[in-house]
């Protein structure tokens, strides 16, 4: 599932998902990321900047049940930003299992 993120506009979304936001101006922009997983398995978190990986989480280790990062990034008009959560267990799927809040903001 893809959603797409709006400036400063915190998103809060359940189950492995997409995130997905174009830039409007040249610029530093901050990706925050919160994410929680119940019961614990394999969730991992990837920000992109034009396709390409610029942060990869850790995946969540059975004595974690949550995680929250911040990305900095220097943007030109028109960058697309993904933030894309994957799994590598069944219970990650359901959609009830992981929560992800994500928000994207002008400047550090």
């Amino acid at each position: 599932m893809s959603n797409i993120l709006i400036l400063n506009t915190p998103r809060v979304d359940v189950g492995l998902t997409t995130s997905t936001f174009t830039i409007p101006a040249d610029g530093e922009y901050r990706v925050d990321v919160q994410a929680t997983e119940v019961p614990v398995s394999g969730l991992s978190i990837v920000v992109n900047q034009n396709a390409s990986p610029v942060y990869t989480s850790p995946t969540i280790t059975p004595t974690q049940s949550a995680q929250q990062f911040k990305v900095d990034l220097k943007c030109s008009a028109n960058d697309v930003i993904t933030v894309v959560a994957t799994g590598n267990a069944g219970n990650d799927a359901m959609l009830n299992t992981v929560k992800i809040n994500t928000s994207i903001g002008q400047g550090f």
